[in-house]
């Protein structure tokens, strides 16, 4: 018998819950992968994209580094477009969710431990 192992992709699923696309908003599970990552996260443009299944389409997000240096959030879904109006001041649960998971891309931040005084 001939056995093939296939290589793992560098990149991983992240299932988080958040309200569902029905209109009981029933919690359902949503599932983000990551798609691309930008070898040089520093440099202006696009820092990573994410393909998020689970609703009723599936739908891409991408972080974005501005040239000032912030971050920019973007989500292909109906509600992110729909208010995309506002300079990017409402954020969709997609975005909500991803982020809610961990602190913005850049350096990571050390922690310190308190010290007992």
């Amino acid at each position: 018998m001939v056995s093939t192992t296939h290589p793992l992709s560098p990149f991983t699923l992240i299932t988080v819950i958040l309200p569902g696309p029905d209109r009981k908003r029933t919690p359902a599970p949503y599932h983000f992968r990551v798609t691309y990552r930008n070898p040089d996260p520093a440099e202006p443009g696009c820092v990573m994209t994410w393909e998020v299944l689970g609703g009723r389409e599936s739908y891409q997000i991408a972080l974005e580094r501005a040239d000032d240096g912030h971050h920019v959030w973007h989500c292909t879904c109906p509600d992110a477009v729909y208010h995309g109006e506002n300079q990017h001041a409402h954020r969709c649960k997609h975005v909500q969710g991803l982020t809610g998971l961990f602190e913005p891309v850049g350096n990571p931040v050390r922690r310190i431990a308190a010290s007992a005084a």
